[in-house]
Order: C-alpha cells, then structure tokens, then sequence
C-alpha cells in the first residue's frame, strides 16, 4: 500500500512539475522518500506501474457480468411492459353499445335552429314506430320461445331422456343467441343424443328375460288304454265269422 501511494504522489509531481516548468523546482517532501524505496527508475513509466499493480479481470468473468445486466434490464424491461398493459387494460372503458346511425341523424335535426314543428312531430312519429315494432318482435320471440319449451318439454314422459339434456340444451341455446342464431330445441336434442351415441357415450341396456311363469306339469298317458295296436278291417272280419259254419 505505501509503494501504491508513493507511485502515485510522484506521478502528480511529474505532472505538476512538466506543466510549470518556469517555476523553480519544488522540493518533495521528507517523507516521500521513507515511503518509496529510493530509487528513479520508478518515475520511468508511472502509468505502466499503476496499471501492473490492479489485476485485469479476464474476459470470461467480463462477459459474464454483461450478460447478467442484460438479463436484468430484459426482465426489468419485461416486468414494466406488464405493468403499461395492466394499467391500459383497466383503464379503457367497456364497449359501449353501437350507436344507431337514425337516432343520432335525428338529434342532430333536433339541435339544429331552423327544425319545423312539422319535422320534429315526424321525428318523434319514427321513433314510436320503430319502438314499437322492436317490442313486438320481441314479443314474438318470446312466444315463439315458450311454444318451443312447451313442445319440448311434453315429451318427457314419453322419453325421459330429454330431462337429462334440458340444461345442456338450454346453455347451447343461449350460446346461439349471443352470436345472433337460434334453433329449435327437438333439433339440438336430436343433435346432442346422436353426437353421444357415436362417440359411444349412451349404451343399448339389455332386454330383461321374460317372466318364469309357472306352466305347471305336463298330462301323462291314460292307464286304462291297452297297448295293442288297431286290427284292419279284414281281421275283424275274420274274427267274426272264426266259429260260424258255412
């Protein structure tokens, strides 16, 4: 550590005395040379000296470092481009409804200073109409909706499997209508039970074996028949006529 602090005092001296060089000459102080060792061969190269002293890292450790910081400014870059997308997510607003391209020609007629009485009475006309047929259509839906249901729904007894897809029937439904479809419900029971049978989800049940009914037991031969076949008609005849004369 002296030797380090010697080299550096007499390397500013240097410096010092090549810059005024019109100046007497100044005197070092006692104690620079108790610290030193005494010899000019030092003041040869001083840069060189102060360099030799440090190590130079190697350049495996030097690109190590640089790739460490560059991670560290990706993920740092990274962790506030999450951020921006986070904040500009929660900041925009919800879609709002598209705007009627009428509705909004007629409140600019409205607004305007030269609208007649006349004008603002078939405007007003317009818009009642056009709200009223939007609810009659929507009535229509409606009853077309519960007459569907209602068909749908008297078939449970008769097969009852229709109850067991009612709520998957409904969800796809209601699926439908928000892309701006619709079906009847028969079709999609149809279409979800044939999809189940060929992917083999729904299974034939066995036929029951009939009933063991009692049949009783089978009538046996009569005792009283004897068991001699039937005689033709030739040997009764013989028979008769064995002990008469002729």
């Amino acid at each position: 550590m002296k030797k380090y602090a010697s080299k550096l005092l007499r390397f500013l001296l240097a410096r010092v005395v090549d810059d005024d060089a019109g100046d007497p000459p100044v005197d070092p102080p006692a104690d620079i040379g108790a610290l030193g060792d005494g010899s000019g061969d030092d003041l040869d190269d001083p840069i060189g000296d102060l360099v030799d002293d440090e190590p130079t890292p190697p350049v495996s450790a030097r690109r190590g470092d640089d790739s460490r910081e560059r991670l560290a400014r990706l993920e740092a870059e990274v962790e506030a481009a999450k951020r921006y997308a986070d904040n500009l997510r929660n900041s925009q607003p919800a879609p709002s409804p598209q705007a009627d391209p009428e509705f909004q020609r007629e409140e600019e007629r409205l607004r305007a200073s030269d609208l007649t009485d006349l004008e603002r009475w078939q405007i007003q006309s317009n818009r009642t109409l056009r709200e009223n047929k939007r609810q009659a259509e929507e009535a229509l839906r409606h009853a077309q909706d519960v007459s569907d249901r209602a068909q749908f729904q008297s078939k449970f007894q008769s097969d009852p499997r229709r109850s067991k897809y009612a709520d998957r029937i409904e969800q796809e439904l209601t699926t439908l209508r928000q892309r701006g479809q619709n079906a009847p419900r028969e079709a999609l029971y149809y279409f979800m039970l044939g999809k189940d049978i060929a992917e083999g989800k729904l299974k034939a049940k066995p036929k029951a074996p009939p009933a063991d009914l009692p049949r009783g037991r089978t009538p046996g031969a009569k005792t009283d028949v004897t068991a001699r076949g039937g005689k033709n008609e030739h040997q009764k005849r013989a028979e008769r006529l064995a002990n008469i004369n002729i």
